[in-house]
């Protein structure tokens, strides 16, 4: 398989790679005889053959970073929205204006305050299922356009607002762009990248969103929230200029029978005709074996009943609601109102910016572990870590209850927090990775909407409740509930996610085709990450 070949070429990069060729001496010691040249000549074409082939992987390593960066910028431009209401909501409040302690211009109260928080994942989710047909009738590149257009608006309408509702309409306007965005970004990466690279730039897109709420807290640190939002228009200007020169997925192209620009897209992203051409009429040949073994009349609630499609997404859900419980994202959207719980001492914008710091390095640590490390044992260990920790805090919290708050108070807080924020990264990425290498090629573009939509629906609820959750339970309470979900994800995890590292996202498809449930019950073959060693073995 053209997969096959290409993980070979990968490992003729590497120093480890020998040539069994050497001149062989005469009995009278001289070396120039003809074998000898030959060897010499063969030796030397080798080596001219392994220059090209090392060429030809760089650029076509380089192409997809390229095309993936173009991507992240659009990526980074949605994560800033996802911040923006830690940044806006103590500025509106009274006091807490950016400039003077006077009467802000749109005085909010608390449940003012969780509707604009939460109304931007209410949003999402309209975005997200109109997002998964779009992608799959216009392409995922051009659904990736279309999503710039609302994003620009939506931050103008913030940046311009003279009252609650102009707000509320500008987060709307931002969260249908990032529902627009989510599953096609996921799934056009997963299209593009090779299994060498798919870990690595898959998780990427949450490096970019964990940037673009860096960026917008270090703005609000500093900027009132109008200009914030005007600069929030930068990103996606350059995004819709980057993502304009990348090319089509293939695979879009291919079931659309675009074949001669499915042909160009992928001798872009691989860097070589030939080995793209092989690639392409693998992918043609499962296309086609896949619409013979599909009924003409299915619906995608029909497809997605089958048993290569319903257990990806039992998993995904459930995983889903758990890292929603876990509070990745609500410790994002309230940052600045939980740190001033923990104690004085501090400046509770700038631990905020602290924590989005640490979110995007371990982000990007994250994504780069996923090519050492297996999916299953990142995630079962990020569990248990952002549950420990939770669960400490609170216990702290408890047993220093009705006593003064004094700097140990603030160390313990900061370092527990920062240890959820290091362990739950991992939570926070795996959902678009996951929808990008677990669902089927036949469904993954509709149902990659589908998901999110329920997953921000999800969102929306929980972010709406948090002030009713914690007014009633307290942060002690409310870090409980975070470090038990947390938990359960490792157990979750361990039970029913499929190891994918390595794998082609046929072979994943493949793998949900058997009749388990449980990993442990899988065809151990599945197992074995095969090298090349065990592939020749298996030949011979």
């Amino acid at each position: 398989m053209a997969t096959k070949e290409r993980e070979d070429e990968y490992s003729k990069i590497m120093p480890t790679t020998k040539f069994n060729y050497q001149i062989v001496p005469t009995a009278n010691g001289n070396n120039n005889n003809n074998n000898g040249i030959e060897t010499t000549d063969i030796y030397r074409q080798k080596q001219c053959d392994n220059e090209h082939d090392h060429k030809t992987i760089k650029r076509g390593i380089y192409h997809q970073i390229i095309s993936t960066c173009a991507v992240l910028v659009l990526s980074a431009a949605c994560g800033m929205p996802i911040g923006y209401s830690a940044v806006l909501l103590p500025q509106l409040t009274v006091g807490g204006s950016a400039t003077t302690n006077s009467t802000p211009e749109i005085v909010i109260d608390i449940e003012m305050g969780s509707w604009i928080a939460s109304v931007h994942s209410l949003a999402t989710p309209v975005g997200s299922f109109i997002s998964g047909p779009m992608a799959d009738y216009i392409g995922r590149r051009s659904t990736l356009l279309v999503s710039v257009i609302p994003i620009f608006v939506g931050w103008s309408v913030l940046a311009l607002s003279q009252s609650y509702p102009m707000l509320l309409i500008g987060r709307l306007l931002c969260g249908f762009a990032t529902g627009i965005l989510g599953g096609p970004a996921q799934v056009y990466i997963a299209e593009t990248a090779e299994p060498n690279l798919r870990g690595l730039l898959i998780g990427a897109p949450f490096v970019s969103y964990s940037l673009g709420i860096l960026i917008v807290y270090a703005l609000g640190s500093a900027l009132h929230w109008r200009a914030v939002a005007w600069c929030g228009n930068v990103l996606p200007a350059l995004a819709a200029l980057a993502i304009f020169f990348i090319p089509e997925s293939p695979a879009w192209l291919l079931r659309h029978k675009k074949l001669e620009r499915a042909r160009k897209a992928l001798t872009f992203l691989r860097g070589n005709d030939i080995m793209a051409q092989k690639e392409m009429n693998v992918m043609a040949e499962r296309l086609e074996k896949e619409k013979a073994t599909t009924k003409t009349n299915e619906n995608i609630f029909q497809l997605c009943c089958q048993r290569v499609a319903i257990k990806p997404l039992v998993i995904v859900i459930i995983f889903s609601f758990l890292q929603i419980a876990s509070g990745t994202f609500i410790v994002v959207f309230y940052a600045i109102d939980i740190i001033s719980e923990f104690g004085a001492g501090f400046d509770p914008k700038e631990a905020a910016i602290w924590t989005a710091v640490i979110r995007m390095c371990c982000t990007l640590i994250f994504c780069i572990i996923l090519l050492f490390i297996r999916r299953r044992l990142i995630l079962i260990l990020s569990g248990i870590g952002s549950g420990l920790s939770c669960l400490v805090l609170s216990g702290y919290m408890f047993a220093r209850e009705g006593q003064p708050k004094g700097g140990a108070d603030v160390i313990v807080a900061g370092v527990c927090l920062m240890a959820y924020i290091a362990f739950n990264t991992s939570l926070m990425v795996m959902p678009g990775i996951m929808i990008g290498e677990l669902f089927p090629a036949k469904i993954r573009g509709r149902t990659a909407g589908a998901v999110f939509a329920a997953m921000n629906v999800a969102l929306f609820g929980f972010t709406k409740m948090f002030p009713m959750i914690h007014m009633n339970i307290s942060m002690k309470g409310v870090f409980i509930i975070f470090g038990v979900a947390s938990i359960l994800v490792s157990v979750f995890m361990y039970l029913f996610q499929p190891e994918t590292k390595g794998r082609t996202l046929e072979q994943i498809e493949d793998y949900f085709n058997e009749n388990n449930w449980l990993w442990f019950k899988r065809d151990k073959t599945y197992k074995m990450i095969p090298t090349k060693d065990q592939e020749e073995i298996n030949k011979a």
